[in-house]
């Protein structure tokens, strides 16, 4: 990686190049679900990305609507006990520990706040 700053196009690639589509990827195979081609993930994509707005829009809150999709592609239930969530936020952590993927999150929150 570069020395210069991501944009937050850029960053927002590099998450779905090196989280997203991974784990997505991963957790439909764990599913029994696979796909033959570029075609049939990119279709995959889009329908979860339907569900999720359709989710999302039974969420008034903004904030509440972040934490379920947060949860949701972490791979952690809604509500958990606290042992549980606890792993998961620590295998969670263990995922942002690249330094492309932390860049590209820098990146994103400097966007935010300008």
């Amino acid at each position: 990686m570069s020395d210069k700053a991501l944009s937050p196009e850029d960053a927002q690639g590099v998450l779905f190049d090196e989280v997203y589509l991974p784990s997505f990827v991963e957790k439909c195979a764990k599913l029994g679900v696979t796909f033959p081609d570029e075609e049939s993930v990119q279709a995959a994509l889009e329908t979860t990305a339907m569900l999720k707005s359709a989710e999302a829009a039974e969420h008034s809150n903004l904030a509440k609507s972040a934490a379920v999709d947060l949860r949701s592609a972490l791979g952690m239930a809604p509500k958990q006990d606290p042992a549980v969530a606890a792993a998961a936020e620590k295998q969670a952590a263990g995922r942002a520990r690249s330094n492309r993927v932390r860049g590209a999150v820098d990146a994103l929150a400097a966007a935010a706040r300008q």
